[in-house]
């Protein structure tokens, strides 16, 4: 187990360390997935999905959270920005909190027996996606073309993980495939009304 929990901090290092230098090389419309909450929670999602245990995802999303954290700040103090201590600790705790939840989302993708709970792991993962370029990017922001990027690639992680996780556990049948992805949409009746609040939480503590 040691040597996963390592790997997760390793990856959480070395993803916040990239996005702290992809956010000056970036074109539009695609800058703002170097400074979002959805590609920093799916490493999570990915950890979770290689973990064996419930309880080993949980403790992996929370490691590969807090290294982007850390491995963020501190590239960004070395390339010379200052670092506010308040946005460290706002973004760890942010991380406690996202980390488990989409780490145990991709362990529910990959290792849940029943197609229903894989198909919300897959949700929860595009859900993220979907919710920050609806509320964050097109509705707070007005960043129509970043928006229109978000929501494509939630679009398309619903799809694919929702019929991914439908082969994995049954006929490989196009019409089973469809199963999950339609599984996966309806979870989103609920993932997005929660992922909408949150992000309105979030930018009310940003100001």
């Amino acid at each position: 187990m040691a040597p996963a929990l390592a790997v997760a901090v390793a990856v959480g290092l070395a993803w916040g360390a990239a996005t702290s230098g992809l956010q000056t090389v970036l074109p539009w419309p695609f800058a703002g997935l170097a400074n979002a909450v959805g590609p920093w929670v799916a490493p999570a999602f990915v950890v979770g999905a290689l973990s064996r245990r419930p309880w080993s995802a949980v403790l992996a999303g929370v490691l590969v959270c807090l290294g982007e954290v850390a491995g963020y700040y501190v590239t960004s103090a070395l390339r010379g920005f200052g670092v506010n201590p308040a946005w460290v600790l706002l973004w760890s705790a942010t991380a406690v909190v996202g980390g488990p939840v989409l780490a145990v989302a991709g362990w529910w993708w990959r290792r849940a027996a029943s197609l229903r709970l894989a198909a919300l792991g897959a949700a929860l993962l595009g859900g993220v996606f979907l919710a920050e370029g609806a509320v964050s990017y097109a509705y707070y922001l007005g960043y129509v073309g970043d928006a229109v990027v978000f929501c494509v690639l939630g679009a398309l992680l619903v799809a694919v993980l929702g019929a991914t996780a439908a082969a994995a556990r049954g006929p490989r049948a196009w019409s089973h495939r469809a199963r999950g992805v339609g599984a996966a949409a309806a979870w989103l009746l609920l993932v997005l009304p929660l992922g909408a609040a949150g992000e309105v939480a979030l930018h009310s503590l940003l100001g």
